[in-house]
């Protein structure tokens, strides 16, 4: 078996008003088969609606502590029979983060209560660029992503960046420049949503020439905003407090002072798959 081991922290829904968290152990070939497989098997054991909180790479199974004590759900995946519940309309309950990027068990620089939903602005630096970064949970980020291209007031381009630690590969630049109107790029995204907003291992940028500027969607699944025109920042900003999200003097998220793993869904391409793909959709790679 070339499978991998992994443990993750499992989140679930018992009822209306009920969550539970509980350990679970996947064999998988990747991070995202491992908690494909996860997720199947935590819906046998109640856990509706399942989300993951953090991961772990195991060498071995045998490392496990009291791996006798696991009840075995499937041929792949075990869990400890101990669950805790929570109260799901609990306001200080954990962030949820995003498909695509999931904290590492290990603790990092900061406490993991501290990523909470919601921005930074920065006035203009030297270079001109009025900048903005926005943290939003797994259950919200699509559907805000998608809001904040129409939130521009033009389109003229979208570009995919291929990070180098795909697969260890270099990195790769491709460009839709007939992505010249926001529902094409939305279209796009909804269609291929398992590979792009979902991979982990992506950062997907929607271009306007008014201010020279960028919406980015990172591979950490921040929402980010540059740009030259003053109207244009204080419009989005604007936008963004219309659907309920708060300015902070801090942003935390998995991108910095914290472990963290990348991936993408099980079921989603291949890198290269990905970039056939993207050929067939007129993308044009670039230097």
């Amino acid at each position: 078996m070339n499978n991998e081991l992994w443990y993750f922290l499992i989140g679930g829904q018992q009822d209306k008003e009920t969550g539970l968290f509980g350990n679970f152990y996947a064999y998988g070939k990747d991070l995202g088969d491992a908690l494909r497989n996860t997720f199947n098997a935590s819906l046998d054991y109640d856990f509706n609606n399942p989300f993951v909180v953090e991961a772990t790479l195991l060498e071995k199974f045998e490392i496990i502590e009291k791996n006798n004590e696991l009840v075995q759900l499937t041929e792949l995946v075990y869990t400890r029979q101990q669950t805790h519940c929570f109260p799901l309309d609990d306001p200080d309950k954990d962030f949820i983060p995003p498909t695509g990027i999931v904290k590492h068990v290990d603790d990092g620089e900061f406490e993991y209560e501290l990523i909470k939903e919601n921005f930074v602005a920065y006035g203009q630096n030297e270079n001109g660029i009025f900048e903005f970064e926005l943290v939003v949970a797994k259950e919200n980020l699509i559907d805000v992503f998608l809001k904040a291209i129409g939130f521009l007031p033009t389109i003229d381009g979208f570009w995919i960046y291929i990070k180098d630690f795909w697969e260890k590969e270099n990195g790769e630049l491709w460009a839709a420049k007939h992505f010249t109107d926001k529902q094409t790029i939305i279209d796009f995204l909804n269609t291929q949503r398992i590979n792009t907003l979902e991979n982990g291992f992506l950062d997907l940028v929607v271009h306007s020439l008014t201010g020279e500027t960028n919406l980015m969607l990172d591979e950490h699944k921040k929402i980010q905003l540059h740009t030259k025109d003053e109207n244009v920042f204080k419009d989005f900003i604007g936008q963004i407090y219309d659907l309920g999200y708060e300015q902070t003097e801090e942003l935390y998220n998995l991108e910095f002072g914290f472990r963290h793993w990348h991936y993408k869904p099980a079921d989603s391409l291949t890198r290269d798959e990905f970039t056939t793909m993207l050929a067939n959709n007129n993308f044009e790679q670039l230097d």
